[in-house]
């Protein structure tokens, strides 16, 4: 097994692994979004709409169930103070292994139903392969929660960064070889299978199964608490293909999920910035005013990085997308600002649930996101038959509504943060994305934004503040 963990290194040491472990992360985040780009351009160009919006319709699923079954299971472990025993590992094996066969079972049992539902070809067959990646991707979860216990993070990086090259390998060859959808769940798996195998070889073992009733009941507890506003955020996955779907096919279905995936590569910021924000923002959390500045900062800094990105895009995308991954993939620019002010308004509000996370306040967000969801199916439902694509964009923009209770729970605990520039700047840049909407005059208005006399100041300070850094 891998090294145990060392509570009593000192701070200096501890301060140098971590820092170590960051880069090696943001490595891998770096290296995994080139790797994505260069492997979803290619396969697209050889699947075309319709065939990968059954992977996308099929992988919604799938995702969802991985946020069920790995719960907060692997976290309630990762955060135990003091050495974990092996019980403790066995009985969280037994749990995943558990929660595995009853998801598998899920998808197997319910995809002819949920295939009907959606209406969208070639879904029931790739749900039936892509379900067998689930246990492998689930029992992967013990091995790396030792490895990040260890603070052993390089293994971490490197072994996913296989696995994914590997996905993308295997998934090409299917691929250019016969142009189905069931090429990218049969990678899925191979990927999975590899990414197990090197973790526990990583961890030097593999581990035994036990199961502690006690500890069991305490997993499942804090699992429950943790991750109820997870699974309510995560069925937003599952709006495209059980909307999109009956309304506007599986060309649709696809054309929404390249748009949404551009997204996710485009906004990795947004990601990377939550991870650091949650450790950030705990050194505050006994300090209200310090925590709403560092609230406050943070929400300028993620507009700011955010928004330049999804409008530099937004602005060459009309060109980049058909020349890039083909013609009939155009539609993409369609849809893609409306879904993009809907990533932009969720930037400065990472901040918000940063801190109600790190203030334990998951009940809270659980409530707020069920708002979110529910306004985003509710007004998606309604549009979609009438405006296509762009009805569910129109879900999208909607949703932004529900942030309104996101303020008002952090609000209630540490007071209002400064929304004045981050709103300046956010607004300017929404406007900014729906150029070919509204005219060329809106190109103009983010620039504008940021020569502002209040713009200039605080940007000012930020640069002060990063030489003295």
């Amino acid at each position: 097994m891998t090294a145990p963990e060392n509570p009593s290194a000192a701070p200096s040491s501890l301060r140098r692994v971590v820092l170590t472990g960051g880069a090696y992360l943001m490595g891998r985040q770096v290296l995994s979004v080139c790797l994505k780009l260069i492997g979803v351009l290619l396969i697209t160009r050889a699947l075309g709409p319709s065939a990968y919006g059954a992977y996308v319709a099929a992988f919604a699923l799938y995702q969802y169930a991985i946020a069920l079954g790995s719960a907060g299971i692997g976290v309630y472990l990762l955060r135990m103070q003091g050495e974990v025993g092996e019980a403790a590992y066995g009985t969280m094996y037994v749990l995943l292994a558990g929660l595995a066969i009853i998801l598998f079972a899920a998808i197997e049992l319910g995809r002819r139903a949920f295939g009907h539902w959606m209406g969208v070809d070639g879904f029931e067959s790739v749900a039936a392969i892509i379900a067998f990646a689930l246990p492998l991707q689930l029992l992967t979860i013990p091995a790396n929660v030792r490895l990040e216990r260890a603070l052993n993070y390089k293994p971490i990086a490197l072994i996913e960064i296989v696995g994914q090259a590997c996905y993308y390998a295997v998934a090409l060859l299917l691929v250019w070889f016969q142009a189905r959808p069931e090429a990218l769940a049969i990678s899925l798996i191979v990927q999975n299978a590899i990414v197990l195998v090197l973790s526990h070889v990583a961890t030097r073992g593999w581990q035994r199964f036990a199961f502690d009733r006690s500890v069991a009941r305490q997993m499942l507890r804090y699992a429950v608490s943790f991750s109820a506003a997870n699974w309510i955020w995560q069925l937003r996955m599952l709006l495209n293909p059980m909307i999109v779907g009956p309304a506007l096919g599986a060309q649709a279905v696809g054309l929404i999920g390249m748009a949404i995936g551009l997204l996710e590569m485009l906004s990795i910021v947004k990601t990377i910035a939550w991870r650091l924000s949650v450790s950030m923002l705990g050194r505050f959390q006994q300090d209200a005013a310090k925590l709403r500045r560092a609230v406050t900062e943070g929400m300028e800094l993620q507009v700011l990085a955010v928004g330049a990105i999804l409008l530099g895009f937004g602005w060459t995308g009309g060109v980049l997308v058909p020349l890039v991954f083909g013609a009939r993939w155009a539609p993409v620019m369609d849809v893609y600002p409306y879904l993009a002010v809907g990533y932009l308004a969720a930037a400065p509000f990472n901040m918000h649930s940063a801190a109600l996370s790190v203030l334990n306040r998951n009940k809270a967000l659980a409530v707020a996101f069920a708002i979110h969801v529910a306004l985003f199916a509710s007004v998606a439902y309604l549009a979609v038959p009438r405006y296509g694509m762009i009805g569910y964009g129109m879900g999208e923009i909607a949703a932004i509504l529900a942030y309104g209770a996101v303020h008002m729970a952090l609000a209630r605990e540490i007071g209002s943060p400064d929304y004045r520039l981050a709103a300046v700047w956010g607004g300017a840049a929404a406007i900014g994305l729906f150029w070919q909407q509204l005219g060329l005059w809106t190109v103009a208005m983010p620039f504008a934004a940021l020569l502002a006399p209040i713009s200039l100041r605080r940007l000012a300070s930020y640069y002060r503040q990063l030489r003295k850094d």
